[in-house]
């Protein structure tokens, strides 16, 4: 947290960059603000900073209506870090604690209840309840001002266990009730959402690389438009993610998410990733300035800033993707993958003829017979053992998991090296510090580029790029050839 002089400059400045970093609660007024509000700036005796808005709620104040700090992205500190207090806000932001209470998430996280309470508080303002409490009425008032769901739908879907829990949540968070947030905002059509994210964001690069790798019958990309089945914590759904051009001096970019889910209550679990799919929390300027002290990738950096690092939908898929990609091609890998899953994948209906199953789940490939769609018996050895990891050894792929041991856990398994290890760091656990020298298409970008293209000498010229080596790689990623991106033809 910034100390009180910075904090109250940026607010006085009405800085932008600070959105979503903190917020400022106004003694005064009783509401909190971000730091950009166009409101008058309030005497320094009547001002209280908080590092989330759950903090400000638990002090006492509602979300300002005019600057709405409620619905900015959060701060990209939380995905930067991979410690326990990071790692429980990620998974609260998941609705870790709505699906499993607070006793739940410390298990996820090994800890005692006790141990996880002190460290938020310490760290945040607020234990898990309460950081899970801000998070719901967050939920329930992008529902109630986006989707026709009637409003107890709304309420359950968030994931309160009562209308009267739902509407006290929403009078302490906004000082009304939802029916007057329905009155200010839309609440005709389908169950479609808007995800803001800070700009600039590169579209055509991002879709691209999920396009190259794009499994049939799971996921498809064209015209702007992202689309996949999911597998969910309470059934499944598909999902399509459209991003509009950012105009000109908007604060905020948005894509447009539509949800189809057998069950309301994963709409958080959606949401989020998607969110991580297309990396929408990512401060790119504060990446764009760490990259920049480069001569050569900080050219590149200021050419085209933004450029994200894609996420998955689901970390053992990811994994099992990254595993049938060692030392093949991208088009060979999406021949293995889409035999997969027409093969061990479950058939699920979503009236598009090209979404036509759910990926197969570790339970179906722990025992499978994964040579009969042409894999290699060495490969089949390492699927079957990363399935059975999963399904019976508790080796959890998300953006909750402990990174280093994470990484142990996969490096220990048969046929999987550093390059797979650390491509699904990378894209499944959300790290933002990844760098493999020995990648091909890395060594190849760098050597266009005048850079040391051997191993040692890339891995010295990276240190300069962290914590944002993840970045850096995907940057140099775009500048080879048409079609290959970092790590297609690396061996593992």
């Amino acid at each position: 947290m910034y100390d009180f002089e910075t904090s109250y400059r940026a607010m006085e400045s009405r800085d932008q960059r600070f959105d979503g970093r903190f917020v400022v609660a106004v003694t005064s007024t009783g509401v909190y603000c971000r730091p950009s509000c166009p409101s008058r700036t309030p005497r320094r005796q009547n001002v209280r900073f908080f590092r989330l808005p759950a903090a400000a709620e638990a002090g006492g104040f509602r979300a300002c209506r005019r600057c709405r700090p409620d619905v900015a992205p959060s701060s990209p500190e939380w995905n930067v870090r991979g410690d326990l207090a990071a790692r429980a806000v990620r998974l609260i932001e998941g609705g870790a604690v709505d699906r499993d209470g607070v006793a739940g998430l410390a298990r996820r996280l090994a800890v005692s209840e006790r141990h996880l309470h002190r460290q938020l508080v310490a760290e945040v303002g607020v234990g898990p309840q309460l950081l899970a409490i801000s998070r719901r009425a967050q939920v329930a008032r992008m529902l109630v001002e986006t989707s026709g769901l009637a409003l107890a739908d709304v309420a359950f879907a968030a994931g309160y266990a009562s209308v009267r829990q739902f509407n006290d949540g929403m009078r302490a968070a906004f000082g009304c009730p939802p029916g007057e947030l329905r009155r200010a905002g839309s609440a005709e059509g389908p169950l479609e959402l808007r995800l803001r994210y800070r700009p600039p964001l590169p579209v055509a690069p991002l879709l691209s690389w999920l396009a190259a790798r794009a499994l049939p019958g799971v996921e498809t990309v064209e015209d702007r438009r992202y689309r996949r089945t999911m597998r969910l914590p309470y059934g499944t759904g598909h999902v399509a993610v459209e991003f509009a051009p950012v105009r000109a001096g908007d604060r905020w970019g948005a894509a447009t998410v539509r949800l189809s889910l057998a069950d309301l209550r994963d709409v958080s679990a959606a949401v989020q990733r998607c969110r991580e799919i297309f990396d929408l929390d990512t401060d790119p300027e504060l990446i764009t300035d760490a990259l920049s002290c480069d001569p050569v990738l900080g050219t590149l950096v200021q050419a085209e800033p933004g450029l994200r690092v894609p996420g998955c939908a689901d970390g053992f898929e990811l994994a099992v993707r990254a595993v049938l990609g060692q030392q093949v091609s991208l088009a060979a890998a999406r021949t293995f993958g889409e035999r997969l899953v027409r093969r061990f994948g479950e058939p699920f209906s979503t009236g598009d003829a090209r979404l036509t199953h759910l990926f197969p789940t570790p339970e179906a490939l722990a025992e499978a017979e994964l040579e009969t769609i042409g894999l290699t018996g060495r490969r089949a050895v390492t699927l079957r053992a990363l399935a059975r990891a999963v399904q019976a050894d508790g080796l959890v792929l998300d953006r909750g998991a402990d990174r280093e041991q994470c990484v142990a856990a996969l490096l220990a398994l048969p046929g999987i090296g550093p390059w797979t290890a650390g491509y699904i760091a990378m894209h499944a656990l959300g790290d933002p510090d990844v760098f493999l020298p020995d990648d091909l298409g890395l060594r190849s970008a760098a050597r266009g580029l005048g850079i040391a293209a051997d191993p040692a000498g890339l891995t010295a010229r990276a240190q300069r790029w962290r914590p944002w080596r993840s970045y850096a790689a995907m940057r140099l990623g775009t500048t080879h050839e048409k079609g290959r991106q970092c790590g297609n033809t690396s061996a593992s």
